[in-house]
């Protein structure tokens, strides 16, 4: 073996390159150990992370950092303890943290090693397999012996030329709820993790029933609370989100089996663990797009049940003064949890822009950007600033920089205020012509009440996000009191709902739609009209929402023909006679629109003036 160590020392050391250098080294020892796997995590002690620079056997994704920080994992532990770690079984330590971004969940044999020079740590080696076993003397022996030759190899100076492209300052992301925030950076470390659940049992099931009992009770009443806090503030779209997570959690089988774990001996954690996930991989296996998200939601379940089952979390969090909430995955308990007044932004590393969380920022219209691609543990404590309108998130900014922002953010509210002592006048124009001010509405209820008085009505009110908050197409009765809601909210004022316009980014998890072209394809009016019954159950619901108040304007989205309008407005036709049989007596007919978004529509503007009382225009996809 020393045979083969010096060679690998020597080829290292005559690489032209270090990160050249590094790939050598994984490799090599990979066929000297007969390993799986050898990864290089490099220190970066400004930041306090490892960086993943190069790995044999795991996955490093492409433009991606896989960064860890000091404190985390048992990479953390070996840096931390300055000493080896051999493993027969990784994933049963506590330190042990899951990197899914590397696919390292099938390795279970761990060997780490510091790799330190003059008292200083650069960095720790690791190998892999399998296999269960512990590496035998021989073999660390060698890795710590190689260790430290590729110490003397590192210098200082070239790791923090390397580190320069990690040590990232801009990030791009996906905006998820326009504004721009400035703030700390903040991560709940406190909440309990599934992964850092383990394997327990006990002979006193009666006492762990009974935590388990108290547990489940405690989570039902946070969700019927949070319900009854938003419903109370007419955000009943995101109250709808906890309603979802109470039928969850009632679930019979659920329960069953939670219990029926406890029974075998298991602790109630492990029990909420073993089961959540199961269900959770259950659905996510499943090919029903609304039913694969309900593995998320279970995940949600399962870490609010481990919250109420440890007992070493006292009272309610203690939270700065002004945070960006950063973190892997956001859920909506999250985020009811955090004071409005103190979140100033959120930060995300996985989410999608319909996720129930994405939903929940816009409704109370925080900045938050999704798929950051940095650990949030990084971000903790380091000043933060939140691009909602751009997608970006800058990190520890230039003092010209945070200024610069200020500056926005002291515009921004300036306007805001401008814009509402405005509303209070007059909108003429010079030549005194009078111009109306209308909303866009259906994401802030409690919002849009507050304006009420001071706009013309509703230009635009989007049905499809109460669609995408059910756990299924909303029923009639349903339609009718939510439409109604905002028809009475503007009484006498004109109020415009429009007709549910999904596909391309606006899917419904339970009717999931894929193409090659979404954005073009079958979205908008063409998919409402290809499934009539959905069509007539909302117009329906619509014309009897309208039935006492008379305000209602209907508007098509995305109409790409003038049959697309035709055969609208037959059903709609139908529709109204249907209601009228229904309720006895004659309706008021609303007006009809088309939104004015694909570009071939506009040579076709003549026919299309002939055949609706009104036209919006779609800038967004005009432009």
């Amino acid at each position: 073996m020393l045979t083969r160590l010096r060679e690998i020392v020597e080829k290292v050391a005559s690489a032209p390159r270090l990160n050249e250098a590094l790939d050598i080294l994984v490799t090599d020892i990979c066929a000297a150990m007969e390993t799986e796997v050898c990864s290089v995590y490099l220190a970066d002690n400004d930041r306090r992370c490892y960086y993943l620079m190069a790995t044999r056997g795991l996955k490093k994704p492409r433009g991606r950092i896989v960064a860890l920080a000091f404190d985390e994992g048992l990479v953390g532990l070996v840096g931390r303890l300055a000493e080896p770690i051999n493993l027969a079984d990784a994933q049963k330590h506590p330190s042990f943290k899951y990197i899914p971004a590397v696919k390292e969940g099938r390795f279970r044999a761990f060997l780490g090693v510091p790799i330190i020079q003059r008292r200083q740590l650069l960095g720790v080696l690791v190998v892999q397999q399998r296999e269960l076993r512990q590496f035998d003397e021989s073999e660390e022996s060698f890795l710590v012996t190689l260790a430290t030759q590729i110490a003397g190899i590192l210098s200082q100076s070239q790791l923090n030329a390397l580190f320069g492209q990690y040590r990232q300052t801009r990030i791009r992301a996906l905006p998820a709820s326009s504004g721009v925030a400035i703030a700390e950076g903040w991560m709940d470390v406190s909440l309990p993790l599934m992964e850092q659940v383990y394997e327990a049992s006990t002979l006193d099931t009666a006492s762990e029933r009974e935590r388990l009992t108290g547990a489940l009770e405690e989570a039902a009443n946070e969700f019927r609370r949070y319900s009854k806090r938003y419903a109370a503030g007419a955000q009943k779209e995101t109250a709808a989100i906890f309603d979802l997570y109470s039928h969850l959690l009632s679930d019979a089988r659920l329960r069953r089996e939670l219990f029926a774990e406890v029974d075998k001996g298991a602790v109630a954690e492990w029990a909420v663990k073993k089961i959540i996930e199961k269900f959770a991989e259950q659905f996510a296996a499943l090919s029903d797009g609304y039913l694969k998200e309900r593995a998320g939601d279970l995940r949600t379940l399962g870490q609010r049940l481990l919250f109420h089952l440890d007992d070493s979390i006292q009272g309610p969090n203690t939270w700065p003064e002004r945070i960006v909430l950063v973190a892997d995955e956001l859920s909506a308990t999250t985020l009811a949890e955090v004071p409005q007044d103190r979140l100033a932004g959120v930060v995300v590393r996985d989410g999608a822009a319909n996720s129930h969380a994405a939903i929940m920022v816009r409704a109370l219209g925080i900045p938050t950007v999704m798929g950051a691609d940095i650990q949030p543990s990084l971000l903790h404590g380091h000043t933060l600033i939140v691009d909602g309108y751009r997608g970006e998130l800058l990190v520890d900014p230039e003092p010209v920089l945070l200024q610069e922002y200020q500056r926005l953010i002291s515009e921004e509210n300036e306007l805001s205020r401008l814009a509402e002592d405005d509303l209070e006048r007059a909108s003429e124009l010079k030549s005194g012509e009078r111009v109306k001010v209308m909303l866009n509405a259906g994401l802030s209820p409690e919002h849009e009440e507050k304006l009420g008085n001071f706009v013309d009505g509703i230009g635009l009110y989007r049905t499809e996000i109460p669609f995408m908050l059910q756990s299924g197409f909303p029923s009639e009765e349903e339609q009718v009191a939510q439409y109604q809601g905002m028809l009475q909210m503007f009484n006498e004022k004109s109020v415009t709902l429009r007709t549910l316009d999904i596909g391309a980014d606006k899917q419904l998890p339970y009717m999931p739609i894929s193409e090659e072209n979404p954005c073009l394809g079958w979205r908008g009016i063409r998919i409402t009209l290809d499934q009539p019954e959905i069509f007539l159950v909302q117009v329906r619901a619509m014309l009897r929402a309208n039935a006492a108040t008379g305000n209602l304007s209907i508007l098509l989205p995305m109409v790409t023909s003038l049959d697309e309008v035709d055969e609208a407005r037959r059903l709609i036709d139908r529709a109204s006679r249907e209601v009228e049989e229904m309720i006895g007596y004659a309706i008021p007919r609303p007006r009809l629109g088309v939104m004015l978004e694909v570009p071939s529509m506009v040579f076709m503007l003549p026919q299309l003036a002939n055949r609706v009382d009104f036209i919006s225009v779609g800038t967004n996809d005009l432009t």
